[in-house]
């Protein structure tokens, strides 16, 4: 199937959906979009090395693990 054939199908299936199902399909588009943004933020600060290394954070932690 073609990718204009499955977006078809996608809308045909979309507009069967009840109040409940929508809900549920915009709320996992909102969180899927959160989860893009933070891993980009992230991505972003390891390019700019504002990150810690795992060893540090373990000698920092040490005592507690």
């Amino acid at each position: 199937m073609n990718i204009e054939k499955r977006k078809y199908h996608l809308i045909e299936r979309v507009m069967q959906f009840n109040e409940n199902e929508l809900r549920k399909i915009e709320a996992f588009l909102e969180e899927e979009s959160k989860l893009s943004s933070s891993l980009d933020q992230a991505l972003q600060q390891v390019q700019e090395g504002k990150v810690t290394p795992h060893s540090e954070v373990r000698k920092k932690y040490e005592r507690w693990l």
